[in-house]
């Protein structure tokens, strides 16, 4: 899977879960509707989505193996989140989330000083 692909992927699956966890939090009789719990899962999610556009602008090999980390485990502890408040349609968009990640490891090709190939 093409890199921009993935990162497209990535983003769009954080938007669905932005849009699932506000439903959640607004909507009545969602079982958590007014508590902090999907709040805190939008958070994680507007996270991703800030960390997917950061991950598209890194050019160099150490920030985007870091954002990639700290992506992992944003997806992992937004989806455990999810999961505890029996928000489905949120945990699906972060395994999708997981599937633009892991096409997020092949990486663009960086080159390294003066063109050399890193």
């Amino acid at each position: 899977m093409p890199y921009r692909v993935s990162l497209t992927i990535l983003m769009g699956a954080s938007l669905v879960a932005i849009v699932s966890g506000l439903y959640a939090y607004f909507a009545p009789l969602t079982g958590v509707t007014g508590v902090w719990g999907p709040l805190a899962a939008t958070f994680g999610a507007v996270c991703l989505l800030i960390g997917g556009a950061l991950l598209a602008r890194a050019r160099r090999r150490g920030s985007r193996a870091g954002l990639l980390v700290l992506l992992a485990l944003g997806i992992v502890l937004t989806a455990f989140a999810a999961w505890l408040l029996h928000q489905w349609v949120m945990l699906a968009a972060l395994a999708i989330c997981a599937i633009g990640w892991i096409g997020a490891l092949s990486g663009p090709k960086l080159s390294g000083p003066k063109g050399d190939p890193a």
